[in-house]
């Protein structure tokens, strides 16, 4: 009864914190207390949102833009987040890996994606791939380093025990670390996609004309703000969705977590 009325309240409060910042973002539009060029009512974002969906933007349908957006956030992720576990889980379990891959990647971590911008245009053009490459070293770089913690805070007694009935390496890793890393990894993954979806619109600062990213930019060049509220809060709605997700999916596979 008690965890049914916690899920409520969790519930509730969930609701509650969106409504109250809804209610002022329309009450500071409606007094006129910022203008209209910078801050547009929720009454006109609805209204360029529906449009998106009718009209499109730009002379290109909204499913064209909302598919070229998944398209390349989805393909980057897929292979980054596969390389950067793979890479994380190998530098837990190598010194050697470990050592090799410690200075080059916490060089690149700090650096700012729209830092490297130009330089991927240099390298790989305007095109899909310089895109895909650069939320893909993102995804990589996060999933990487929650691969590596998640491994590597294995519990050594689990390890011993582990030994002591005569596992081997390969029976240590699925039955041992990977079930001791997964939570991490998870937790690793929706932090990857949320700076995923944040570096979309800096990719496709890279030239083109279609995505979300393209439609936040070129609304805000012509002062569309309306547009621009619209494409953001389009862009969180996805991070939200996949974060729930990735929560229904942790609830479900790495149930013993916090047990």
């Amino acid at each position: 009864m008690c965890a049914k009325k916690y899920e409520k309240r969790y519930v509730l409060l969930a609701i509650l914190s969106p409504a109250l910042l809804l209610t002022a973002w329309a009450l500071v539009a409606q007094q006129g207390w910022v203008s209209s060029t910078l801050l547009a009512s929720p009454w006109q974002v609805l209204l360029a949102t529906r449009n998106l969906f009718i009209n499109g933007y730009s002379g290109v349908p909204f499913s064209v833009h909302l598919g070229a957006s998944l398209g390349r956030v989805g393909i980057a992720f897929m292979l980054g987040a596969t390389l950067g576990i793979g890479m994380g889980l190998l530098r837990a379990m190598s010194r050697e890996v470990d050592a090799l891959w410690l200075i080059p990647s916490e060089i690149l971590r700090p650096i700012p994606q729209l830092g490297l911008v130009p330089i991927f245009i240099l390298w790989f053009g305007i095109g899909e791939l310089s895109k895909v490459l650069l939320i893909l070293l993102s995804v990589f770089l996060v999933t990487m380093v929650s691969a590596q913690a998640g491994a590597a805070s294995t519990s050594g007694d689990a390890l011993r025990a582990a030994r002591s009935l005569g596992a081997e390496r390969r029976q240590m890793f699925f039955y041992v670390i990977l079930p001791s890393a997964l939570p991490q990894i998870m937790t690793g993954l929706r932090v990857a996609m949320g700076v995923a979806l944040s570096i979309l619109v800096a990719a496709e600062l890279l030239g083109g004309d279609r995505g979300l990213g393209f439609i936040v930019l070129d609304a805000t060049n012509f002062f569309r703000t309306s547009y621009v509220f619209a494409g953001v809060l389009l862009i969180g709605s996805i991070g939200l969705a996949t974060d729930r997700a990735f929560v229904l999916i942790t609830r479900r596979w790495v149930h013993w977590h916090r047990q």
